[in-house]
């Protein structure tokens, strides 16, 4: 048994070995001749080969003109050394020509893509920390093309920005419309392509003051099982955080709560929600206060869950085509944001959306109302996610990324890999969010949020029309 233990082990070294990877050992002195090591093909003209400690990873990159590393981001900073010929890199809307004897410093999360300009091109790149992606083989940018098999087809064209866009059992389709945008609807059904009112216009605010009867602020909203329609209302001029619920098949307000104002005061921004029918509890997420709201939909009485660092925007800006992306007047760190639930209830997701930690805790802690304490310690990372404004969690335990800096749709598998389903520069301009409806259709609320006056400090310099677009998942 020992003997086969040990060939196993030296079976496994060897693999390691013949894909590059021999320190396995990370926290151990190692001594490795590196020229024996094997070269790794990732793409016509392009090789590599790497070693990694515990802190950090070394990789040489050997290439010939036109071999094109393509447009990825990691949460590594990469120190990148040209030893001879020359590259392009390319990142937040530059090409920066990097020549023998030079060194290139990349931030980590910098969307950035790499061509060879030179046959015999030698690069040394190091990475800190290691790449996980490399160790576990889940860097997913080389030799995916799936998004390039998905089509998005466009279900409705705008002249107001839309925020969030969900859809029925059947199919219907509705969206809010964005309250950093228009005064005048807030809530409508797609209909032939078209936004109609709903469940009609008197609802609406059409540019008057808000009031208890009509809706103010709406943004996040979700079907739950039952085929509910509920919407959160954030109450930015009323006051009032309140929370909508709707029978599509009667057309009719079934529920309106309003959250007490000890819980959600004046300026509380909850812009996303998602519903627990089985346990009868709503969970809403508060950028403005970075927390979890939580609302026990049968006795009305809610719960408030802040002051914790995985509620709160990283600081780390955020580069859309070549430009830092601005709120209220300074670079932009919004806390948590996208907030979804596993499909049996009992597992709470959420990150914020100046941030690349997407967090879980379970929901049996958070319905307990257990002090704060005893929630956090519950708190675990689940994985990397790029910097996003929605997601979404579908049956199988995948989660799904409006991935705004590359203009994509992120998706982390269970484990943990993280791979664009698709991905458009012209289109998906500031994705909003991202609903699974039936059939396997995929939709996206499509509004060049970074463009509206509370983003850019000035005018509305966003170009109608405005989109929802859906593709298929598979």
């Amino acid at each position: 048994m020992f003997l086969l233990k040990k060939s196993i082990v030296f079976v496994l070294f060897t693999f390691a070995v013949m894909n590059c990877a021999v320190a396995q050992l990370p926290k151990e002195i190692q001594h490795i001749k590196f020229d024996d090591l094997g070269w790794e093909k990732l793409a016509d003209r392009l090789y590599r080969k790497y070693v990694f400690g515990e802190q950090g990873m070394l990789a040489l990159f050997k290439m010939d003109k036109g071999a094109k590393v393509p447009l990825h981001q990691h949460s590594n900073e990469q120190t990148t050394y040209i030893t001879k010929g020359s590259v392009k890199v390319t990142m937040q809307n530059k090409d920066y020509i990097v020549k023998a004897g030079e060194v290139l410093i990349i931030p980590g999360n910098i969307p950035h893509e790499f061509e060879c300009l030179e046959d015999g091109t030698l690069d040394i790149d190091f990475f800190a920390p290691p790449r996980k992606d490399w160790i576990d083989g889940t860097a997913s940018y080389f030799g995916n093309d799936q998004e390039h098999t998905r089509e998005l087809k466009a279900v409705a064209q705008l002249d107001v920005r839309p925020g969030d866009v969900a859809v029925s059992a059947e199919g219907r389709i509705f969206s809010t419309i964005h309250p950093l945008g228009s005064q005048q609807l807030q809530l409508v059904e797609i209909v032939d392509g078209k936004a109609v009112p709903y469940p009609n216009l008197k609802m609406q605010k059409n540019g008057a003051k808000a009031s208890d009867t009509t809706f103010d602020a709406m943004l996040g909203l979700i079907f739950d099982k039952q085929n509910r329609l509920w919407v959160v209302d954030m109450g930015l001029e009323l006051g009032k955080t309140r929370l909508w619920a709707f029978d599509i098949q009667q057309n009719k307000v079934i529920e309106k709560i309003t959250l007490p104002s000890r819980i959600a005061p004046k300026g509380t921004f909850a812009q996303d929600v998602t519903i627990d029918e089985k346990h009868g509890f709503a969970y809403l997420a508060d950028i403005a206060d970075p927390g979890i709201i939580v609302l026990n939909l049968k006795t009305k009485k809610a719960t408030r869950f802040g002051k914790h660092f995985s509620f709160d925007a990283e600081d780390k800006d955020m580069v859309i085509d070549g430009k830092v992306v601005h709120f209220g007047g300074t670079p932009a760190r919004v806390g948590i944001d996208p907030i979804t639930l596993s499909d049996d209830r009992e597992t709470l997701f959420y990150g914020a959306m100046n941030g690349t930690g997407w967090y879980s805790i379970p929901t049996k802690v958070l319905r307990g109302h257990q002090p704060g304490q005893l929630v956090f310690d519950q708190i675990i990372k689940v994985g990397d996610k790029p910097l996003s404004d929605g997601a979404l969690t579908d049956s199988e335990g995948n989660h799904y990324f409006t991935n705004l800096q590359e203009h994509a749709i992120t998706k982390m598998d269970k484990k943990g890999k993280l791979s664009h389903i698709i991905q458009d520069d012209d289109k998906l301009l500031w994705p909003d969010n991202v609903y699974q409806g039936p059939d396997d259709w995929m939709y996206i609320s499509i509004n060049q949020l970074n463009t509206a006056p509370a983003f850019t400090g000035g005018k509305d310099i966003g170009v109608a029309p405005y989109f929802i677009y859906r593709f298929k998942k598979k």
